[in-house]
């Protein structure tokens, strides 16, 4: 082999080497991906029948009341996640796809269909209050921000950027008609964040297989504010596998 022969295969190598270096350096993790809803079901409480009292004339009755009213400010959605981990072109054209058959990672929601990702952090005070303020929610027991009136939440992973854990206005979601009390560890957790545009994203973690709300089990459960005067408020999901 003539010394030209062999620098001309060193010259290549180096060619290959640094071709390399530059994909490794254009590897970026995937951000959220708009979802497909199917098999959507929607429902609302019946109104309870009211209880009654007879009692005699010339009697004083003293009694407590108690209602449980529907609350038109909010409206719940739960479900279960699938999909496939797949590598595609800028075509959708997939190489190959993996199937799932656990799945662990985060729905989200929100009013808006152009969400940027690069730079994801919890929602401010005032994106909250300006939030509140498009519902016609005047500061009460069911705001957003009295709703959301925990910061106690695990880490989350948004595309490329890390929430840190307690760090979001946040809450959880009932299991079994319940209550619960948030913990880092609880399922159906659900944080307020702002997008790089400063829009108000809804994120609840996904929780596989995991008794719910009414004793049925889901992977997800959100609850996201509606208005009460005007038209209903269309809400685009997306999900991020991980």
């Amino acid at each position: 082999m003539t010394q030209h022969t062999r620098r001309r295969e060193a010259i290549g190598a180096i060619i290959i080497m640094f071709a390399l270096a530059l994909a490794a350096v254009s590897v970026v993790f995937a951000d959220p991906s708009g979802a497909t809803i199917s098999n959507a079901v929607t429902e609302t409480a019946v109104n309870r029948s009211p209880s009654s009292s007879n009692t005699s004339g010339g009697t004083i009755t003293t009694m407590l009341l108690t209602s449980i009213q529907q609350n038109l400010r909010w409206k719940g959605y739960v479900g279960n996640v699938t999909g496939t981990l797949s590598l595609d072109d800028a075509a959708n054209f997939t190489i190959y796809d993996w199937d799932l058959t656990s799945f662990t990672g985060e729905v989200y929601a929100s009013r808006y269909s152009n969400l940027s990702w690069s730079s994801v952090s919890c929602a401010p005070g005032g994106l909250i209050q300006n939030e509140s303020s498009f519902y016609g929610m005047t500061q009460s027991a069911d705001d957003i921000n009295s709703t959301f009136n925990w910061s106690v939440h695990k880490a989350f992973n948004v595309g490329t950027t890390t929430i840190n854990a307690n760090t979001c206005n946040s809450t959880v979601t009932n299991i079994n008609d319940t209550r619960q009390t948030p913990t880092a560890s609880s399922p159906f957790q659900e944080i307020l964040l702002r997008d790089t545009s400063g829009y108000m994203v809804f994120l609840s973690d996904i929780s596989d297989n995991v008794q719910g709300f009414d004793n049925q089990t889901y992977d997800f459960q959100l609850i996201l504010p509606e208005s009460i005067s005007g038209s209903n408020t269309a809400y685009y999901f997306y999900v991020e596998l991980s």
